[in-house]
């Protein structure tokens, strides 16, 4: 009798008398009214494109982040890369001026005036503004001149980012 009354107590199970005395059947308890029946099917039918929304939403919300992190190194190492180029060319250009002051025959004058050209559209690079919108323009109008000058110098030389590696055997 008192396991009977435990387990009643801990259950939430009701026991109703029989009509035969030493049998008893046992009841659920009493439920609260839920939703319908039919609303509890279209949960469950629902389910697979209730996930798919969720994980597209997630999948969304990740891609943005990682986008943004990813975007960043990316221009980081263009930017990197663009700028290694501004300076080799902007060397090519110091070393050729230097020339042209130590021996001022030593280039023809169409030549002459082809690297002081050159000179000038380095200066109208935007290095310290990397969201100009003309910058690939202004890149690719220095690369131009810097083909034109190599030719009229009569050399074979255009940029290669593997030739400035800082040497080999070189350690710090």
């Amino acid at each position: 009798s008192q396991i009977i009354t435990t387990l009643r107590k801990s259950a939430n199970v009701h026991f109703v008398p029989s009509l035969h005395p030493g049998l008893h059947s046992l009841s659920a308890p009493a439920m609260a009214p839920g939703p319908p029946v039919a609303d509890d099917f279209d949960a469950a039918l629902n389910l697979e494109e209730i996930h798919l929304d969720e994980g597209w939403e997630d999948g969304l919300r990740e891609g943005e982040t990682l986008g943004v992190v990813e975007g960043r190194q990316t221009g980081f190492a263009k930017g990197f890369e663009i700028g290694q180029e501004m300076g080799f060319y902007a060397g090519c250009h110091a070393v050729w001026v230097r020339c042209v002051e130590t021996d001022p025959e030593c280039f023809s004058e169409r030549a002459l005036r082809g690297v002081h050209a050159f000179g000038k559209t380095i200066t109208t690079f935007p290095i310290h503004d990397p969201l100009n919108p003309t910058i690939l323009d202004v890149l690719n109008t220095v690369r131009g001149k810097f083909k034109t000058v190599v030719a009229l110098l009569g050399m074979h030389k255009e940029y290669n980012a593997r030739d400035t590696s800082g040497g080999a055997g070189m350690s710090f």
